[in-house]
Formats: C-alpha cells, structure tokens, sequence
C-alpha cells in the first residue's frame, strides 16, 4: 500500500504559517495532539495539480532544541514521520532570526522547500530580496508566496509535488575546533531514529538532552570524554550557536538590498498609539467595549431571531409529531432532547460564541492582541506575572481549555498555575452566552456589565493575594510584537467556522443528551426527589427555585448547559416565566464563578496534576457560593433588582 504524500509546514510563530495552511486546506480540519504529548497538530487533505496530499500544520518553533514540547514535537514529527515535503515559511522581514531555524533544517537534510512570506511588506519597508541568491546559498527552492492573499502557493505546490531532493548534504561552515569535535564524534549513532551524522554530531556537542538520550549504548561516556576534552578551553553549545547565527546573518545580508524611503509608515505611528501607556490604555478600553457591545447587540439580535424562529417554525410540527407517541416517557425524553434542548443550544449558546470568536480572530490577524498583553504588562506584575501571561489570559475569553495549554509558553510553573487559576475565573464563550443570553437579554447590559464587574475584582483580589502567597521566581517580559495586518476576510471566517464547529461538536450531544435525561426524570416524576438534598444551599443560602440545583450540577459538564437545563426544566424560553429578576442574576453569577467544565477540570490534572486541579475546581465552587449568596442578599438593600 502506497504511503500518502505529506507535507509539512514549519517556521518561526507569527510567519503566515496558519494561512498558508488554510489557504492549501479547506473546512475539513483535524486537530489532535501529538502522540505522548499535549502539543496540538492540525492536519487536512487537499487536492491540487490531480493529486491528492495530506498537509500538517506544525507548532511555530524558533529551534530544535529542547526548550519548549513544540520544539520537542516539531523535532520528533520531522525525525520519525518522514515527510514527503517540508515547507519552511520565513517571513521576509525577519530574514536573519528566521534563517536560524531554516539552516537547522537543512542540517537535518530534510526534503525543503523554502517559501518567502511577506515579501511585499519587505518591499514597502525598503527591503528587497534576491530569492534567486538565496536558492543558490542554501541550495534549496525557493518561492515568493503571499500566505493572506493566497499568491505563489499553486506554483510552490506543483513544484512540491514532483520534488526530489538532491543527494548533497548542506553544511554550515564552522570553526575548526567545532568541525574536529564534529569529526571525532560522528561515529556516535542515534536508536531508533535516522538521522544525519554531521546533525547528530551537532546536537550532542550543543549538549541537546533528546540527542544524549538517543545515544546507542555505550557512546554516552565516549560522547562526554569528547565534548569535555573541547570545553575546557571552548563553550561549544555558545560557540555553535554564534556560528549558526552568524551564517544566518551573512546569507541574509547578502540577498538584500536596503533602500531609503522618506514616507512614513502609518504602522509604525500605529504601534506608538497602541503601545504607549495613555493612548494604549485608551484604545484598548475602546476595543474592548466594542467586542462587548457587537455582543450584547448582535448576539442578542441572533438569540431573539433564531428563538422566534425556532418556536414558530420548527417546534410546532416537532411537538405534533412527538405527542403522537404512546410511551410517556419516551415522548417527554424526544421533546426534550429534540425540542427544548436544541432550541436552548441554538438561540443561547451558537450567537454569542460565533460573535465572540469572530472578534478574537480580528484581533489575532491584525497583531492588536499581542499589544493588549504589552500594555498590561503593568497590571499583571501587579498580580506576580507580566504581560505575556495576558495572552492565554485572552485566549481564556474564548475557551478554557486551551488557555489553560497555552500557559506552556509561560517559563515558569509558578506563573503558569497561577495563570491558570486566574483562568478559570475568566468568562469564557460558554460564560458568555449565559451572561448575555439571561442577563443581558432579560435585565440589560448594565447588569451584564455588573456581573464582568464583580468578576473582574474576583480575578484582582485573587490574583492579588496569590501572586504575594505563591512560592517561586518572578520572570521578566520578552514578547515578539507581529506586524500588523490587514485581516483576510476568508481566513477570519475559516477560523471562526473552526472554533464554532468545535464547540458545537462537543457541546451538542452533552445538551442534547442531557435534555433528553430531564425529559426522560421528568416523565417518572424523579426531578423532585434529586434536587430536595441541594434545597439547604440553592433555596436556603441562593436563594434560588429549588429546580436551579440539578442544573448548577450540569454546567459542570458544559456551562451553557445550566441555563439550557433551566430553560427546559422551566418548560419556557422566557426565563422571567418562573424566576424573578434577582434569581436570574444571582443564578447567573454563580454559573460564570465556578469551575468552568469538566474539559478544564481534566485538562487542569493533565498539566498540573489531579490534586491541583481538585483543590482549584474546589476553590472556584466555594467562591461561587460565598459571592452568590451575599449578592442575593446586598442587592435588595441596595435597591437592586429588589
């Protein structure tokens, strides 16, 4: 059986490598983690010049080294899965720093394909590229492509599709102390991989841990007796690294031409507005406002529209159908899964998350994200972190889950526990949904913006109090800030449809099957008995219908699901049916406080292990109750909601 052909993409972050993937895929993306490990590939099938491929889009990495499990991953995939092709983006504003990696590859004589990304911008800045030196000094092909607009990726993938790497190895030239050592050591081998000589030889002398351990049997002490003899008078890893760079250096200043222009880039007067502390501060409120407001009106105007629709069209004929039937039971779970949970899915959680993903893929495309972590850079020292921390931070307003992974990019555990507690406070695109879909619908913005409020000092004063309680060093901001761009339209949308499709994958059935439960409880009289133990808390200290227990349970499933549960179990659309105005906020509140889902649950013992994740989950539900309950109780003397 013939072996699929595969290409793979690497690079550095932030080099057009995502767009260059969706420009060669279409909706039919896969995403997994990487056998063994928590790092994510995505992969899809595409179909060009009568021939079918598979690509992978691999984690954006600097190096090979063992300094991140991206790294560890890119590493291993190329080593071990033996890809057809490997693309290599660099971006040509970035030639130097992005040649580093691009000579590693070349040192591992993998099948490369160079493709030069953002030439145009170079171009704009005064910096023009002589992509036809650049084949020649790397001895690999070379194509100018613009990722975003889709330009030069047919021509790049023909030539791919028939590629054959020549045989001659390409060598980086270093200094005669480094090429001795190389020599003495490439009759070392590596198990289980195969792998260049000279590049083995190169990994070892750089003291990498993942070449140490691949030694075959016996080598590691000749490996030692070599790179000691060499370092009492060299640092060789130091050494190696220079002379890499260096090359890197040279080759970029030799295929480009700098010229003068006398305009001014209106990105660079961008970035000083964005980034300096008064404007920057005042844009980013500015913008922040703006993804508040496209939600709460264009999320509200979906849920009305898709709710109206959906009682008027679809449940009528449904219900019809349903009461045909003769079981009892049987009918209630169909309605209730079929009718009532869908309904809830569809009006409360599909307008709010599209709206917020949209918005998140704007600013990840246009480069503001990065800028908002530098602003708050500040803030987040406040809080024992620094401004890098702020981006799976962000990444949290979307999901948990992978916020949560993200804090891999962190460099210290104690900042990355510290990141993912705060975390699981943030209200994320399910949160979302049930503040703007039962506040915010029912009671108004100004509430719904009380409820981020009240979550906003809970993540300060937590913050606050651990960043001086939690043991451990606090590390310093280093944060690449992309360019800004031009969004493309067809990649914001692909990327919004992604995350959407994802969510509604793993939402779905829980809601449905989950309605379908209730229905099926409800028809044997059995809710009544299961909610009575949580009446002390929910009615007692909540002050909430005693029916609100059963779905605080769920929305440790999936959160939507607490207020989809309610809905059904309220057997009405219009929460103001069965609860009053305090109830709905309170009931709101405690959703958005408490540990998010079981996904984060699990992904929160993954990362940190179970007895962290367990005393988080822990914390966050006592939290949710102490504030739930002392809001039910301050507002009427306030005079709200009374």
């Amino acid at each position: 059986m013939n072996k699929e052909f595969t290409v793979a993409l690497v690079g550095n972050p932030n080099v057009g490598k995502s767009c260059f993937f969706n420009q060669l895929t279409g909706l039919g993306v896969v995403c997994s983690n990487f056998p063994g490990t928590t790092v994510e590939l995505c992969s899809g099938r595409s179909r060009m010049h009568g021939k079918e491929f598979s690509v992978v889009d691999l984690p954006g990495v600097y190096s090979l080294k063992d300094a991140s499990p991206d790294e560890a991953v890119v590493r291993e995939y190329l080593l071990t899965n033996k890809p057809d092709v490997v693309i290599n983006i660099v971006d040509a504003n970035l030639l130097e720093r992005n040649l580093y990696f691009t000579l590693q590859l070349l040192e591992l004589n993998v099948p490369l394909i160079i493709a030069l990304n953002f030439h145009e911008e170079a171009r704009d800045q005064g910096i023009l590229v002589d992509e036809k030196k650049l084949e020649k000094l790397l001895g690999a092909p070379v194509f100018l492509v613009d990722a975003v607009r889709g330009s030069g990726i047919h021509e790049l993938m023909k030539f791919a599709l028939e590629y054959q790497k020549k045989k001659k190895e390409f060598r980086v030239p270093y200094d005669d102390h480094i090429e001795k050592a190389i020599e003495e050591t490439s009759g070392l081998s590596a198990e289980d991989i195969h792998i260049p000589k000279r590049a083995f030889s190169l990994y070892l002398l750089e003291n990498y841990g993942w070449a140490r351990r691949r030694l075959r049997r016996r080598g590691g002490r000749r490996a030692r007796s070599i790179i000691s003899k060499y370092s009492k008078e060299h640092d060789l890893p130091v050494d190696i690294v220079k002379q890499r760079y260096g090359q890197a250096a040279f080759i970029a200043d030799s295929i480009t031409n700098r010229i003068e222009l006398s305009r001014h880039f209106r990105h660079e007067s961008l970035d000083r507005l964005t980034t300096e502390p008064l404007s920057g501060t005042m844009i980013m409120v500015l913008v922040l406002l703006g993804i508040f407001s496209a939600l709460f009106f264009f999320g509200g105007l979906l849920e009305g529209f898709i709710g109206s629709t959906f009682e008027q069209f679809v449940a009528p004929p449904l219900n019809s159908l349903f009461g045909s039937i003769q079981n009892e039971a049987l009918q209630e779970t169909l309605r209730y899964s079929l009718v009532l949970g869908i309904e809830a899915g569809l009006s409360v959680a599909i307008p709010y998350i599209f709206i917020f993903y949209l918005m998140m893929a704007l600013l990840e495309d246009s480069g503001y994200l990065t800028r908002m972590g530098y602003i708050l850079d500040r803030l987040m020292h406040r809080l024992g972190l620094h401004g890098k921390a702020m981006v799976p931070m962000m990444v949290g307003f979307g999901c948990s889950v992978p916020a949560i992974m993200a804090t891999r990019t962190l460099q210290s555990t104690r900042e990355r526990i510290l990141t993912a507690i705060l975390i699981s406070f943030i209200p994320c695109s399910a949160r979302t949904a049930v503040i703007l879909g039962a506040v915010g619908f029912y009671l108004g913005w100004g509430y719904a913006l009380l409820i981020y409020g009240i979550l906003l000092a809970i993540i300060l004063s937590v913050g606050f109090i651990l960043g001086k309680k939690l043991p451990g060093e606090r590390m310093g901001l280093i944060m690449e800030m992309p360019r800004y761009r031009r969004p493309s339209a067809r990649n914001v949308l692909k990327k919004t449809w992604m995350r959407v499709k994802e969510f509604v994958y793993m939402a779905f059935p829980f809601i449905i099957i989950g309605s379908g439960i209730l229905g099926f409880l409800s028809s044997l009289n059995l809710l009544e008995p299961l909610v009575k133990p949580f009446d002390p808390l929910v009615s007692g200290w909540l002050m909430l219908p005693s029916a609100a227990g059963i779905t605080l349970v769920y929305g440790i499933l999936r959160k939507e699901m607490a207020l989809t549960t309610l809905i059904v179990l309220g057997g009405s659309y219009d929460l103001l049916t069965f609860m009053t105005p305090l109830q709905i906020f309170v009931f709101t509140l405690v959703i958005a406080i408490y540990v998010p889902c079981i996904a984060t649950i699990a992904v929160l013992g993954r990362e940190f292990g179970w007895k962290r994740a367990m005393i988080i989950s822990f914390f966050t539900i006592l939290t949710a109750i102490v504030i739930g309950g002392l809001v039910a109780r301050v507002m009427p003397i306030l005079g709200l909601l009374a």
